[in-house]
């Protein structure tokens, strides 16, 4: 059997008279996507559900067979094992259905842990910039013929998922890959302390911040997760570490294995200097140790995407690749869906979609779509996710949206919390907080109510921002399919910033820093 197999000792049955077959329950998920042609591209039988159908044209495409909602038919003795998000509950009738056949039960990070296990893995954990970095990181490695595995939690443009089986896809997949290697590149989550599932041989820490306060109701507890996972890495492993960061500084205090710091501050040991911003994009020189290393000319907007670019080229550096091979593939990446990326036009405006939903993030994508679009009114449709994180951090979010000219806050995205709860926060409480400070926040929170207001508000030259990690609905979704032949033909025109191309007819702007 061709690809990367399950072992008698990790409790899956081996079937040596077929490929071995999967289920994933909750596959329309940008992690389980990944997961999912990881099996596919190693020769496994792939099946999977989910409530969600948007991605399911995808997922057949790439070889999966998909069952549209959730159902115990869907699970039959020929399924050797199951695998799950972190979203589906133990009582989902697929789950019962596999238990009641003995058939073996995996999460998504247990999964990820166990190609961890056979791979010199680099995780990549931080409270903002894993998928980017994950990505960037992995597109270098690519590039540079190192032949890794990848488990992106976000679909790089032009792509289906953020997984590729690379060197795992060999016959022998026990062996070294094309490029000398068994690289496995992974994004690391903290929620739940899923990362201390993985078995990093390289981690990188880009940050922390309070956050996922279901799990981690102190930043002190926060901290010791990821000082578990920083524990994780060997004595002769690598880890790195985000210079300016306090949090990290303290979580990660102490270990024997070899430690680097990154960040825009001089005294790191992967920096950056002499910044250029050309409508949002930035070139720049990185340096090592204080010394000229390689210089770069990102087309991912936005300055946050310096310190991931940093972060890359040290992983990617660890992993074998030169400084000119680093150079030509942070500069050749071209971003990742929901990641300021520019849909194109709507109602004559151009539309940025981010998966902002933290104030830090939300600071960040408006200072970026700011330096893409200089001189030009922002309308920005925020959708907090999650009410645990809503309250906590209302008076952060509230200030997050004051570079926007115009507000409109959507209704909570509960994700994981079910129905609300009388007294709990709500969107009119971000709205009022945020008007306190300034803010032009419009009336309305139900989606129906801010197309509407869109739709008679929005000028040719504005700029639509769409903010938030929940799906968007399938209001929105029809409007940007409604989008008529002219619109897609000026798109380029109207945005000035083309996804293919972002320094497309573009001055450049000059922002030195030591």
């Amino acid at each position: 059997m061709e690809g990367f197999c399950w072992t008698k000792r990790d409790n899956v049955r081996v079937r040596f008279d077929r490929s071995p077959c999967a289920h994933l329950v909750g596959a329309a998920g940008s992690g389980m996507r990944s997961l999912a042609d990881v099996l596919v591209q190693c020769g496994w039988r792939v099946q999977g559900s989910d409530g969600c159908s948007d991605d399911a044209a995808l997922l057949a495409a790439a070889g999966v067979r998909w069952f549209h909602g959730h159902d115990a038919r869907w699970i039959s003795p020929e399924v050797d094992v199951l695998a799950y998000s972190d979203a589906v509950p133990t009582d989902n009738p697929e789950r019962r259905r596999a238990a009641q056949l003995g058939i073996p039960e995996r999460s998504y990070f247990q999964w990820l842990g166990r190609l961890s296990a056979a791979a010199d893995t680099v995780a990549v954990a931080g409270t903002h910039g894993k998928s980017t970095t994950t990505a960037m990181t992995a597109h270098v490695l690519i590039e540079a013929g190192k032949d890794p595995a990848v488990c992106c939690g976000a679909t790089p443009l032009g792509k289906t998922s953020g997984g590729r089986a690379g060197w795992l896809a060999s016959p022998l997949s026990g062996e070294a890959g094309q490029g000398g290697g068994r690289l496995l590149v992974v994004e690391a989550c903290e929620y739940r302390a899923n990362f201390l599932n993985l078995r990093p041989r390289c981690a990188a820490i880009l940050g922390i911040e309070p956050d996922h306060f279901d799990c981690y109701p102190s930043l002190a507890e926060l901290e010791n997760a990821f000082r578990r996972f920083a524990a994780s890495v060997p004595a002769d492993g690598f880890l790195l570490v985000r210079r300016d960061c306090p949090s990290t500084r303290r979580a990660t205090e102490g270990f024997s294995c070899r430690t680097e710091s990154f960040g825009l501050c001089p005294d790191a040991d992967w920096s950056a200097c002499d910044l250029a911003d050309r409508r949002g994009c930035f070139g720049f020189e990185i340096r090592r140790a204080g010394r000229p290393f390689c210089r770069v000319r990102l087309r991912t907007p936005g300055r946050h995407n310096v310190l991931n670019a940093l972060a890359a080229a040290a992983l990617a550096s660890r992993g074998g690749a030169t400084p000119e091979q680093i150079a030509a593939g942070l500069s050749g990446f071209t971003g990742l869906h929901r990641r300021l990326e520019v849909l194109g036009t709507w109602r004559g405006a151009t539309w940025v979609d981010d998966y902002a939903h933290h104030p830090t993030e939300v600071s960040a994508a408006l200072a970026a779509v700011r330096r893409m679009f200089p001189g030009r009114r922002v309308w920005c449709v925020f959708q907090p996710h999650q009410a645990s994180r809503t309250a906590r951090l209302l008076d952060e979010l509230a200030a997050s949206l004051q570079n926007a000219d115009r507000v409109f806050v959507t209704e909570i995205f509960r994700a994981r919390e079910g129905s609300p709860h009388p007294g709990e926060v709500a969107a009119s409480d971000l709205a009022r907080r945020a008007s306190e400070l300034g803010v032009h926040v419009l009336p309305g929170h139900r989606e129906e109510e801010i197309l509407k207001a869109l739709e008679t508000g929005l000028a040719a030259d504005d700029v639509l921002v769409t903010l938030g990690a929940g799906r968007r609905s399938g209001a929105w979704e029809a409007e940007r399919r409604g989008r008529t032949e002219a619109e897609e033909k000026n798109c380029c025109a109207a945005c000035d910033f083309a996804a293919t191309d972002r320094f497309r007819g573009q001055t450049c702007v000059e922002e030195k820093s030591s």
